[in-house]
């Protein structure tokens, strides 16, 4: 009679202990199931992106590319303009600035007046030019008297040399002068003519832009003494610095593809017209000389720039840059695999995180897998890509958002991990 209790005790307190030690296990499995019915597990080297993700990314898809691409050359160098197309202006004689009539950066022709000088030394070259014209009128009349006399057999030799010599030695002085004045921008003729010149001017030997001016009003200046800078940019070009390794792969007719720090955003074009036999054991490379393609209003000679000179051409199967992400030393780019309800997966990811969740039932995410590539040459920012392993034709890249997506994937490693 008393063992009928105590067997009905041990089963419930059994009972009891198994249920307690089931009960752990049994919304872990009803996780696993809902995550296997909602589609959250995720493949190992897949990552999916909310519509929330898309967005904040701005994720752009396309197709592989057949594209020509070029294996470039990096250079640096400046700009610069050839000797005969940067002036020095200087003062032909001494002289105080009268008046200047440029400032840097105007345009001028070649012949322009620059500036004015004043000095007493430059009217009194004026009167010497008169007086000695004056002189040698009266000479040459001498002269041509004294050749006469000569031929009548009433004038002697002697006469006659002597005004040859005193004459021909005045026309000498007189073109000199003439000379001197033409120098100085004056024309002889009308000094000839009575008139006198206050000041000479400084005038522009080419066509250009005023790049510096050295002076200012009333200084004295001497001769030689540079005055004006003047640079003709119409003769602008790239002059370049090639390195040995790559003296062999550069030539004449090239395309360079630069940048000036002052317009980084855009690119200009020049062709290569001269690659100098000059090696430079300093810095161990060559200069090369490009022609500047269109405009270079904008462009300043002396301005340091960089760039990349197109030496080989190959058809390939590339990808924008964005597309590719390096980690370690492989190279990746993310296929779209599959599109799956955005609400179901947000569920299903609430469900397992324990907490309530929804979006839009209208929007998508996106599943992406993470595919080994070799990458090859770059052009204009494409770049060749090998794959490592096939897709399917016609497969969705990601064009952009290769860095997000490797480290969303690596983000969602970790937290599988724990």
């Amino acid at each position: 009679m008393q063992i009928i209790p105590k067997v009905t005790f041990l089963t419930g307190v059994l009972a009891l202990g198994l249920g307690a030690c089931s009960t752990p296990d049994e919304p872990a499995q009803e996780q696993e199931i809902a995550a296997a019915e909602t589609g959250d597990h995720v493949e190992e080297g897949t990552v999916r992106l909310s519509p929330a993700q898309l967005e904040a990314i701005g994720l752009k898809l396309g197709p592989l590319q057949s594209r020509n691409l070029s294996a470039t050359t990096k250079v640096t160098g400046e700009l610069e303009v050839p000797p005969q197309s940067e002036a020095n202006v200087s003062a032909t004689v001494g002289g105080n600035i009268q008046e200047i009539k440029v400032i840097e950066g105007d345009k001028v022709k070649k012949g322009q007046t620059l500036a004015l000088l004043t000095h007493p030394d430059l009217v009194q070259m004026q009167v010497d030019l008169q007086e000695a014209a004056s002189r040698l009128q009266y000479l040459e009349q001498e002269y041509q008297r004294q050749q006469r006399l000569y031929e009548q057999k009433v004038g002697s030799g002697r006469d006659l040399q002597e005004a040859t010599a005193n004459y021909n030695t005045s026309k000498s002085q007189v073109e000199g002068l003439k000379s001197r004045l033409r120098i100085l921008g004056l024309n002889p003729n009308s000094i000839l003519a009575g008139r006198i010149f206050q000041s000479v001017p400084v005038i522009s030997p080419i066509s250009g832009a005023v790049q510096k001016v050295t002076v200012n009003t009333g200084q004295y200046v001497s001769p030689q003494e540079q005055m004006f800078i003047i640079v003709d940019q119409s003769q602008l070009h790239a002059d370049l610095m090639v390195f040995e390794n790559d003296i062999a792969k550069v030539k004449v007719g090239q395309k360079v593809y630069f940048t000036v720090a002052n317009s980084a955003d855009r690119e200009y074009t020049a062709t290569v017209y001269n690659v100098s036999p000059a090696f430079e054991k300093d810095v161990k490379a060559v200069h090369l000389h490009a022609d500047i393609e269109g405009g270079t209003e904008n462009l300043i000679p002396g301005t340091y720039i960089e760039g990349r000179i197109a030496v080989d051409s190959t058809t390939a199967l590339a990808l924008p840059e964005e597309a590719v992400v390096q980690e370690g030393n492989q190279a990746f780019i993310f296929v779209k695999t599959s599109e799956v309800d955005a609400e179901a997966h947000a569920e299903g990811a609430a469900t397992t995180a324990g907490a309530p969740g929804s979006t839009s039932g209208a929007a998508r995410t996106w599943v992406f897998k993470q595919v080994p590539v070799q990458t090859g040459a770059s052009d204009s920012g494409w770049v060749e890509v090998k794959l490592l392993e096939p897709i399917p034709e016609g497969s969705q890249i990601a064009y952009n958002g290769a860095y997000n997506l490797i480290s969303e994937m690596n983000k969602g490693d970790t937290e599988h991990g724990h």
